[in-house]
């Protein structure tokens, strides 16, 4: 299901909605929480446009930024007017009071195993650089 807002139709990785939808329904108007799964491919596009569009709606008062190689988020509150922003880790809680949800940030990421660091500081030989 997608959402639209001056003339852009998006697809969020994930979405909550307060209001019924019909069945047949492929355009909602009014989510309240957007997730997105931040890849190397779409990182820079989630936290910049889609940002700007998703805060530019005014039915979302979350948006969730899901990092997809370790579990850590990046999350965007409605604060009346201007947006606030906190970063959580796998200890987190993730707050949606919008929902009345509360739930730790480790649960969305049970069962998922992260390819090791190919950034790391260790050489080919396994010694440090």
């Amino acid at each position: 299901m997608a959402t639209r807002r001056e003339g852009h139709v998006r697809y969020p990785d994930g979405m909550v909605l307060c209001s019924p939808v019909d069945r047949t329904a492929t355009v909602v108007y009014d989510p309240v929480v957007v997730f997105e799964v931040l890849s190397p491919s779409t990182a820079r596009d989630d936290r910049i446009v889609k940002a700007r569009e998703y805060q530019a709606t005014p039915s979302v008062q979350r948006y969730v930024m899901l990092e997809q190689d370790g579990a850590s988020a990046t999350v965007y509150a409605r604060s009346g007017e201007t947006w606030t922003h906190e970063i959580l880790i796998a200890d987190s809680i993730l707050a949606l009071p919008e929902i009345g949800v509360e739930l730790p940030l480790a649960e969305l990421y049970e069962g998922v195993v992260f390819e090791a660091n190919q950034n790391s500081d260790e050489t080919s030989e396994g010694e440090s650089a």
